[in-house]
């Protein structure tokens, strides 16, 4: 998710800004999605950006390439193909 405005960033628990994560995905200092896979987020945020109009392709090289390089998911070390 593009995070241009302050109101785009998510929120530690002591309600400070957290430059890392957006406010979909993180909020007062946990993720809203606790539990859900690196495959599983990758095919949830696919999903959603091809209703916004994103093309599947498109969305899917984004999502790879973006969300396994976050904090959160750094430590998975292979990423299954979500898109077929």
């Amino acid at each position: 998710m593009p995070m241009i405005n302050m109101t785009d960033f998510g929120t530690d628990s002591d309600g400070n800004i957290n430059t890392d994560y957006c406010h979909y995905c993180y909020q007062e200092g946990e993720f809203t999605d606790k539990g859900i896979s690196l495959e599983e987020k990758m095919a949830r945020n696919i999903k959603i950006a091809v209703k916004l109009g994103m093309t599947k392709a498109t969305a899917s090289k984004l999502a790879r390439n973006t969300l396994p390089k976050l904090r959160r998911w750094r430590k998975s070390k292979k990423v299954k193909q979500v898109v077929k």
